[in-house]
């Protein structure tokens, strides 16, 4: 093993054991929350004394139910990560794309369920973590995604105690363990020094905290390493590192220059006596985010607890009563006979099963006392204190809602508000006494959505087609960090480019608003039928059922012109009365050209008769004279036929030119419909 990969492991586990030390209090509490949350609520010492006496031990565990009461709201209401554009290289289209990226991060690797676990841990044990990883796409590309993991046990996980920031992202160095079996770690690592060791007792004395119960300890070591660079300032406003500047491409005098501190993520993995595999982390941040419960310091010492820390001792005076009333109702053996000594001579048989069994009759030995006969056994009864019971179950049953903050009203119990204000009110209660919670988990997922932002250039930093998710869950490939033409304009979506950071937004999710936004728009039409006349594409375009959207679009084509939007090619429809005036004149262009095609038709005509008669007196006139007269005669019926034609159809075509035009005019601008 190398000098440095030495300093390395000393150096670990160092800060690996005042980890451990800082937090025991913290993670022994914790612990019993968990135990506490899963049933195991009865000390030790009590339940087997009960269960040796035979007496009711009952766990009558509602811890689960008012934590589901603040987990389920937070699934309801997911805080959301949104990108803004911070400087001048930064531009609302490629901060677009960086959210629709992050959406996408999130998709793929369920972060949703990273989250609720994470959550859960913090509204139990007081703490749970969520990871950031990067992995390669497939086996045959050495592309990389960015993915979000779960921590499924919040305890394996070990931080600076140094890092105070309620996201802990000033942590300068934090381990996330594992432990293997002798047999699992050799099928993973069989190359490792630990592999060839015939047991690990070596491990156990050079290393205490990394081998234990025949397990070897696996940690990912994340630490930050910290060098000062000199920052310069080039006379053409670029900025780059000393040790840079001979590769800037176009020199330029340094007109200022400053010392800056530099910072590098190096992640390790290490078994406390050798180092597995090493490399430099892509980002700035240590990829592990904390979502905490309440934190409080005391006298310099960090306190956390969740919500079932102060329910513990309610939780269990519940199950002490509620045994307790069991025993004393359902369990409790008959009250004892009392008799005479003797009187039960020759019957023990009976009179020992009598507190258990019911018998027909009983016999016993009449005996005397002083000469005086002693009366019958009889049984010495005692009256429960069933009202004190009963009452206690009651208190524990108050002290356990205040000490989680959860109300009657938000478990569904009817109080003696009637107007659905005050019931909301009430029901609200439970959602502020615990909204701690929710605003930690947000700050927590802001700074996840930090690490991704600082992570995509990094990851995403060759020319690739990236997929991108919307609000409404529609997708998109878009090419980043490559020029590319989008109707008809060059684009490119440089995400080396400016700086973005992130915001939180928490509410309902989008499928969750349309389902809100549905039942609203129903109520709203039985309140009010004229939505359906006027909207009925819209309310079930909001459907989300199957073929709602097909419905919404076959309504839209039987609305009337006034209610529908502007047409596909982007032109805008005439008002009402513009289009009242354009069916007129539409109506008068066809009246003018069906007369002048009956025009046409009457000259045909008369150019046959015409011809007719001409053929007639060629056949009957014998005169060259008379036929010529009667040609002269024709020529002029046919000429006078053509002028009076001529001059109708001009008229007439005039007429038509004329209404064209205004049509054209009233198309181009509707707002002179008035003086048309």
């Amino acid at each position: 093993m190398s000098k440095a990969d030495e300093q390395l492991i000393e150096l670990a586990r160092k800060r690996f054991k005042a980890a451990a030390e800082a937090e025991q209090h913290i993670r022994e509490e914790a612990l019993k929350d968990f135990e506490f949350r899963i049933g195991e609520q009865w000390p030790e010492g009590i339940k087997k004394q009960r269960e040796d006496d035979g007496r009711p031990a009952l766990t009558i565990n509602r811890i689960p139910q008012f934590l589901r009461q603040v987990t389920n709201e937070q699934r309801l209401s997911r805080p959301a990560i949104q990108v803004n554009a911070v400087d001048s290289g930064a531009d609302i289209e490629t901060a677009e794309i960086y959210q629709g990226m992050t959406r996408h991060i999130e998709v793929a690797s369920d972060a949703e369920a990273a989250y609720d676990t994470a959550f859960e841990c913090a509204t139990t044990g007081s703490f749970g973590w969520v990871r950031i990883i990067t992995e390669y796409c497939n086996d045959e590309t050495f592309d990389q995604d960015i993915r979000v993991e779960r921590v499924l046990n919040p305890f394996s996980v070990y931080v600076d105690p140094a890092a105070v920031r309620p996201d802990r992202s000033d942590m300068n160095w934090a381990f996330i363990v594992e432990d293997f079996s002798k047999e699992e770690y050799e099928a993973l690592y069989p190359d490792s020094q630990a592999a060839g060791l015939s047991d690990w007792s070596s491990i156990g004395d050079a290393a205490p905290d990394w081998h234990s119960g025949g397990n070897i300890r696996v940690a990912e070591y994340f630490s930050i390493e910290r060098s000062r660079r000199e920052l310069l300032l080039l006379e053409n406003g670029q900025i780059v590192f000393a040790d840079q500047f001979e590769q800037v491409k176009v020199p330029a005098r340094v007109i200022r220059r400053r010392s800056v501190e530099s910072k590098r993520v190096m992640w390790a993995k290490i078994n406390g006596i050798e180092v597995l595999e090493r490399r430099e982390w892509a980002g700035k941040w240590i990829p592990l985010v904390p979502v905490l419960g309440d934190e409080v310091s005391v006298n310099g010492k960090r306190h956390l607890f969740g919500m079932v820390r102060f329910a513990r001792d309610p939780q269990r005076m519940y199950n002490y009563w509620v045994s307790s009333a069991t025993e004393t109702i359902a369990l409790a053996p008959r009250a004892p006979f009392i008799g005479v000594e003797g009187q039960f001579e020759g019957h023990e048989a009976k009179w020992r099963q009598a507190n258990v069994r019911s018998f027909a009759y009983l016999e016993y030995k009449p005996t005397s006392v002083g000469g005086q006969p002693a009366p019958p056994p009889q049984r010495n009864f005692a009256e429960p204190p069933i009202q004190a019971i009963m009452a206690s179950i009651g208190q524990a049953d108050n002290d356990l809602k205040a000490t989680m903050g959860i109300y009657d009203a938000s478990l569904g119990q009817r109080g003696p508000e009637s107007s659905g204000r005050a019931i909301l009110a009430r029901q609200r209660e439970s959602d502020t006494a615990n909204a701690n919670y929710g605003d930690n988990l947000a700050r927590a997922i802001k700074h996840v959505g930090r690490i991704l932002i600082d992570l995509i250039p990094h990851i995403y930093d060759a020319a690739r087609v990236v997929r991108i998710l919307r609000p409404d869950g529609t997708s998109d490939m878009v090419p980043v960090n490559q020029p590319f033409v989008d109707k008809g304009v060059e684009r490119i979506y440089d995400l080396g480019a400016g700086k973005y950071d992130v915001s939180i937004s928490t509410g309902p999710s989008y499928q969750t608003q349309r389902q809100e936004a549905a039942a609203s728009m129903i109520e709203m039409a039985a309140a009010d039928p004229r939505l359906m006349q006027v909207a009925p594409d819209l309310v079930y375009a909001a459907m989300d059922w199957p073929g709602g959207q097909d419905i919404a679009a076959r309504y839209k084509k039987t609305l009337p012109p006034e209610l529908r939007d502007a047409g596909e090619n982007g032109t805008q429809e005439l008002p009402p009365e513009a289009q009242a005036q354009m069916a007129a004149m539409g109506q008068q262009i066809q009246q003018l050209t069906a007369a002048l095609e009956e025009s046409m038709r009457a000259l045909e005509t008369k150019q046959i008769e015409a011809e007719n008669r001409l053929q007639v007196a060629r056949e009957q006139s014998e005169s060259r004279e008379r036929i010529a007269e009667m040609q002269r005669e024709t020529q002029l019926m046919i000429n006078a036929a053509k002028i009076e034609s001529q001059e109708t159809q001009a008229a007439f075509k005039a007429q038509l030119e004329e209404l064209k035009m205004l049509v054209g005019a009233m198309r181009r601008s509707p707002d002179q419909q008035v003086s048309a």
